[in-house]
């Protein structure tokens, strides 16, 4: 055995830097002090495609039944009822997806773990394949694949997430329904909120200047989270948002003359 001192060091930094996400030899450990990785960009998809929605779709609602209705009762029952509709389709609709997506995952992982234990040579040649693609050759590609396959659900995790292209982390549906909900129905409430104080054309300005600001919010949050230009995003999100508000209420105007 090589009595290098750095030998392990090299070989667990290695084997920590090429594994997506940190890999195996990340688990269980602290992270470094220039490791600053955001935790809440797990969920950033369901709270963004939720907000997002949120707002966009009440909004438009908000504008269509007030293009088409002088009441503002009516506007606001629309708007709520579209809130509760849009939130419930929403979970729903994240938790099957996400159950849906768990589902395939764990038959990929049982079949992953049953060629691990039948396949054996056929799975370790897999693996130096895999790591000899991320740049490692030699006595440490060995020293790899063999701290790899010493763990056999060390060893199937690595080949879920590098073999076959999954995540870290399986989708965690309840919680992914909960935030897509949410994050819908606290958006859609900003449309329709001012109807409960206002009425009329000041009700819908206010609703409108909530929703723009709240997507221009979620915006600087994903930009924050992907390094995007801020500026931008928000400008993006309120633009097409403006176009669905400004048909719709169109769209609401056209109906309401036509059956008045």
């Amino acid at each position: 055995m090589s009595s290098d001192p750095n030998r392990g060091g090299l070989l667990a930094r290695a084997a920590r830097a090429l594994l997506p996400g940190g890999g195996w030899a990340a688990h269980g450990r602290g992270h470094g002090a220039d490791e600053q990785h955001r935790p809440e960009g797990g969920l950033l998809r369901e709270v963004v495609f939720g907000a997002n929605d949120g707002f966009v779709s009440n909004a438009a609602l908000v504008a269509a039944v007030a293009g088409g209705a002088q009441d503002s009762a009516v506007v606001l029952l629309g708007g709520v009822a579209g809130l509760v509709a849009g939130a419930v389709s929403m979970g729903l609709g994240a938790y099957v997806s996400a159950k849906s997506e768990r589902e395939f995952r764990q038959a990929e992982e049982r079949r992953e773990r049953w060629e691990v234990r039948h396949m054996r040579e056929d799975e370790l040649a897999e693996t130096r394949r895999i790591f000899e693609a991320k740049g490692i050759s030699g006595p440490l590609l060995d020293e790899v694949v063999k701290a790899v396959a010493r763990n056999e659900e060390r060893w199937v995790q690595v080949m879920m997430t590098d073999e076959l292209g999954f995540p870290d982390q399986p989708p965690r549906p309840r919680l992914s329904a909960l935030v897509m909900a949410s994050s819908f129905g606290a958006a859609a409430f900003l449309p329709v909120a001012p109807y409960l104080f206002l009425d009329g054309l000041a009700a819908l300005a206010a609703g409108l200047g909530a929703t723009a600001a709240g997507l221009a919010a979620v915006s600087a949050w994903r930009a924050s989270l992907t390094s995007a230009p801020m500026l931008r995003t928000s400008a993006e999100m309120i633009g097409l948002a403006s176009v669905a508000v400004a048909v719709s209420y169109g769209i609401g105007r056209l109906v309401g003359v036509s059956i008045a």
